[in-house]
C-alpha cells in the first residue's frame, strides 16, 4: 500500500522534528538532513518554515549551546567556535552573541590549560613545552597573544620555583 503525499509530509515533518528535538540544530543542519532524504526544494523550505514558527530551529540558541559546548568540552577558543559556526552558515549577530556565552572563564581556562599541559611535559626543555603548548592551543583555535601571555606567565613561576 503506498502512502499519501500528506501521510508521507505528516511522517517526514514529525522525523525531523525528533531530529531537532534530539540536540540543538542549526538551519543548515535540518537543510542537510532533508536533502540527504531527496525531498525537493519547496517541500524543504515548508518544513524550515514551520520548523522555525514552532522554535525547533533557533540560530541564537544553537549558537549559545554550540559556543558553550565546545568551549567546556573540548576546550575550543574562540577562533574555532568562529570558524565551525561560519561553516553551518550563523550569522555574525549570533556568531557575537554565542561567543559571550564564554567569555566569563575563557582567559581562566587557557591558564588552566597551560598549567596542566606544562605539569604533564616532564624532561623536556623548556622550548620544546612552550612549543607543544602553544601547538595544543592554536590547533584549538585559542589566540596568539592569549597563548603568549600565559606561556610568559607560566615560565616566569617555573624559574621562581
Amino acid at each position: 500500500m503506498k502512502l499519501s503525499n500528506s501521510t508521507n509530509n505528516k511522517k517526514i515533518q514529525l522525523k525531523i522534528e525528533n531530529f531537532c528535538l534530539y540536540q540543538e540544530r542549526c538551519e543548515k543542519e535540518v537543510v542537510i538532513k532533508l536533502r540527504s532524504w531527496g525531498l525537493e526544494k519547496n517541500l524543504i523550505d515548508d518544513i524550515l518554515l514551520n520548523l522555525l514558527n514552532q522554535d525547533l530551529i533557533n540560530e541564537t540558541r544553537f549558537s549559545k549551546n554550540f559556543s558553550r559546548g565546545k568551549f567546556r568540552i573540548k576546550k575550543w577558543g574562540r577562533l574555532k567556535i568562529y570558524q565551525e559556526l561560519k561553516k553551518r552558515s550563523i550569522s555574525e549577530i549570533d556568531i557575537k552573541i554565542g561567543l559571550k556565552e564564554i567569555e566569563e572563564d575563557y582567559d581562566f581556562t587557557c591558564q588552566e590549560l597551560v598549567k596542566k599541559i606544562w605539569e604533564s611535559l616532564k624532561s623536556r626543555s623548556l622550548i620544546e613545552k612552550k612549543k607543544k603548548i602553544w601547538d595544543y592551543l592554536r590547533y584549538r583555535g585559542w589566540e596568539k597573544a592569549l597563548i603568549f601571555d600565559q606561556l610568559e606567565k607560566i615560565e616566569r613561576q617555573s624559574i621562581n620555583l
